[in-house]
């Protein structure tokens, strides 16, 4: 590798940034909130591994293993495993449920996710950046109905999404302080930039927090026990619910 090639591999050595922030929420966290982050990691990494075949027409960025996108399952592992366990470290309280995996929700979300894309790729021919913007938002809403969810879980979630994309996006481009202009297709956007950041990572960073806030617990049947929340402010975080209830 010649001297400097290395900077274009940004979006593999960008990982080393976002990894302290994993283990940070992993230790913070509780064992049931551990669980919880591993299996939305390794379910979105996958997830995303799939889409990464989708955004051509929004990004090149360079592999380390020439078409095999491992760091797309990274970025999904490490970033869905912070964002559901976000509210959770700033705010403990349980969920009420079977935790048994809800298979027609699952079904719901993956047309949901179908529709969206023929709708906004093939239908609208926009950039696939927002198909993968909305899909989020909008699996993330209906999740915070079934949930009962509460605004600040939503608002605390958001905003580290919001947080880590731009730390680690400046990161970089200190580094690399070309990266986006060789690498991102930027007049197949808007081409605005804030802070340094293109105006659809916001985006994207926004919808998935949306969408991580509350999904795992829509998906595993389990709801936001608001009088319980209330009633438990001051007792030691390690309480244990009533038998035959889950805690998220």
């Amino acid at each position: 590798m010649e001297n400097g090639d290395w900077m274009k591999y940004f979006y593999a050595w960008g990982l080393l940034f976002v990894i302290p922030f994993t283990v940070l929420w992993y230790i913070g966290c509780g064992r049931r909130e551990r669980i919880k982050m591993l299996i939305s990691g390794i379910g979105f990494g996958f997830f995303s591994v799939t889409l990464g075949c989708f955004d051509v027409d929004y990004w090149n960025p360079a592999h380390l293993v020439p078409s095999v996108p491992l760091e797309d399952f990274f970025y999904g592992f490490l970033f869905a495993g912070i964002l559901p366990g976000s509210y959770n470290l700033f705010r403990k309280k349980p969920m009420k449920g079977k935790l048994n995996l809800n298979w027609m929700l699952c079904i719901v979300y993956t047309i949901l996710l179908l529709v969206v894309f023929c709708v906004v790729i093939g239908g609208l021919h926009w950039n696939s950046i927002y198909a993968f913007s909305i899909t989020p938002l909008l699996v993330g809403i209906i999740s915070y109905i079934r949930v009962k969810g509460e605004w600040l879980d939503a608002v605390i979630t958001v905003a580290t999404s919001l947080f880590i994309t731009v730390f680690v996006y400046n990161l970089i481009l200190f580094i690399y302080p070309n990266a986006i202009d060789v690498h991102f297709l930027c007049e197949t956007v808007s081409g605005i930039r804030i802070l340094r950041v293109p105006l659809e990572e916001w985006l994207f960073a926004f919808c998935l927090g949306i969408g991580c806030t509350y999904t795992y617990e829509a998906l595993f049947n389990l709801k936001n026990d608001k009088k319980e929340s209330v009633a438990s402010v001051g007792q030691e975080t390690g309480n244990v619910g009533d038998s035959g209830d889950a805690t998220a």
